[in-house]
């Protein structure tokens, strides 16, 4: 298993890092760069599509790639009824929160454009979701590709509006919201003739055809994704709030800067994501084989938390610079600072997505729930203490606060569940090669001459000489990885 793992993560960062990118920096930061504050806005609405998506996923997505993953030949009886009640559920979605938006007293055009990004999520969500059936039954790889598909797609719609769209003249937000619908529809339907061509369904739901007998049914699926669809909700509350409390108390100006610095976060934040991805079902097919699972935790957590490390120092040291690539003509120490803190956030997040994905496989959703709870409170807390005397800055404080609260919460929860007890030379390796990477971005910054993009690579690929010095991974697994054998 850590082989496989091995090898599809790998394939994974290949695919997305090879694309996703271009649309972040490329695309996405040049739409900022030409709509400004406007851009504060469609942050703001982005964050408030999270807030119900609870509705939006109802933990379909988790329940139904946990459940696959165990037991493949359900896939015909339990597609067609989640589809129908994601279909229900959506509806219901775009509907309470564009209520929500109306009494917050959003204008009309910030409604508009909010009905087009919430029409954007529920593509996204049903990509998601037929993305978890095709992991559930072991197809990793098409996985993979389909993950980036979207963004290869929105690369040229996106990238053609912006080449064509006239000099000169305002560019309008919605333009670019209405961009990624298609590629997303597009994507939808391409996971659906694939999933199509690996298992005969229908598509008509089973309670359809007799209310009393598919009453069981609906009942069922809804207890499964309930934990999970609290789980959403509350990840997406406690991650996405800052952005809504900003706007809302100091206006478009700041949500852009926040938003700014939130790109880079959003684009890191990405490696963790599909390392969750991949995680999920593996974690759920080793139920049985307990004895297997803390190697694989063990070795995700390692790769995931040197390279977070090591990217969110590396961003942090070039911050300046990096600003000054991505905003020219905007950027300033705000927004560098900001982006300073804000990037720390990506450490515990990455710590996060490891340990909830193996308690989420097991099933330990309701404790966890608690503890994403207490995390909302404090980010709101945070928030608004901050928010009046720092602005975006005093945000990224209460994001990274709040981050580094779930994940050690995260990990706390883990080891009590399984009775593990981590050694000092555990905790000494961890701390060791946190230090160990700061003293190399310290003497990269202060002792070469190198411009700074060389300098920030270097700092970043810091990570791979510290996996051999901590022993975090050893050169006999890496030659017995190449020879097939784990």
């Amino acid at each position: 298993m850590n082989r496989e793992f091995i090898v599809n993560i790998l394939f994974l960062l290949f695919i997305n890092l090879l694309i996703k990118p271009f649309f972040i920096f490329g695309i996405d930061l040049t739409v900022q760069n030409r709509t400004g504050q406007e851009y504060g806005l469609y942050f703001a609405l982005m964050n408030l599509t999270y807030l119900f998506q609870i509705l939006n996923d109802f933990g379909i997505q988790s329940f139904n790639n946990r459940h696959i993953s165990q037991h493949p030949q359900l896939l015909p009886k339990y597609f067609p009824n989640l589809l129908a009640i994601k279909i229900l559920l959506s509806v219901v979605y775009i509907l309470i929160s564009l209520v929500l938006a109306w009494t917050m007293r959003y204008d009309s055009r910030a409604l508009l454009l909010l009905l087009i990004l919430l029409a954007n999520q529920v593509l996204v969500q049903m990509i998601f979701f037929l993305r978890s059936n095709l992991s559930g039954l072991g197809h990793y790889r098409t996985d993979s590709v389909l993950s980036s598909l979207d963004k290869l797609l929105m690369l040229f719609t996106c990238g053609l509006l912006l080449w064509t769209y006239p000099a000169g003249r305002l560019f309008r937000i919605e333009y670019f919201a209405l961009a990624q619908t298609i590629p997303l529809a597009l994507t939808a339907a391409i996971a659906f003739g694939i999933l199509r061509s690996k298992v005969k369904f229908r598509v008509r739901p089973t309670w359809a055809d007799n209310w009393r007998s598919g009453i069981p049914t609906l009942i069922v699926l809804f207890r499964g994704s309930l934990p999970y669809a609290l789980v959403v909700f509350l990840m997406f509350a406690y991650t996405r709030l800052d952005g809504v409390l900003l706007e809302r108390f100091s206006g478009k100006a700041h949500a852009e800067v926040f938003a700014g610095a939130y790109r880079v976060l959003d684009a890191c934040n990405m490696l963790g994501y599909l390392f969750a991805s991949l995680l999920l079902p593996m974690f759920a097919r080793l139920q049985k084989k307990p004895d297997l699972v803390k190697p694989l935790l063990s070795l995700s957590f390692r790769l995931i938390w040197a390279g977070s490390v090591a990217l969110a120092m590396a961003i942090c040291f070039a911050r300046e610079d990096l600003l000054h690539l991505m905003m020219p003509r905007q950027a300033s120490p705000y927004r560098w600072d900001t982006l300073g803190v804000l990037i720390w956030a990506f450490v515990p997040v990455s710590t996060t997505y490891i340990f909830s994905t193996l308690l989420t496989a097991h099933g330990k959703v309701a404790m966890m729930n608690r503890f994403f709870i207490a995390g909302i409170g404090l980010n709101v807390a945070l928030n608004l203490l901050l928010i009046p005397y720092w602005q975006a800055f005093g945000s990224a404080i209460a994001a990274v606060a709040t981050q580094g609260f779930i994940a050690a919460s995260m990990v706390g929860l883990a080891l009590h569940t399984f009775q593990w007890r981590p050694g000092m030379g555990s905790i000494a390796q961890v701390i060791g090669y946190v230090l160990f990477i700061l003293l190399i971005n310290i003497l990269i910054v202060e002792k070469t001459s190198f411009i700074w993009y060389i300098k920030m690579a270097l700092s970043a690929a810091a990570c791979l000489p510290g996996l051999l010095l901590f022993k975090w991974v050893k050169w006999e697994s890496i030659r017995q990885l190449r020879r097939g054998v784990y």
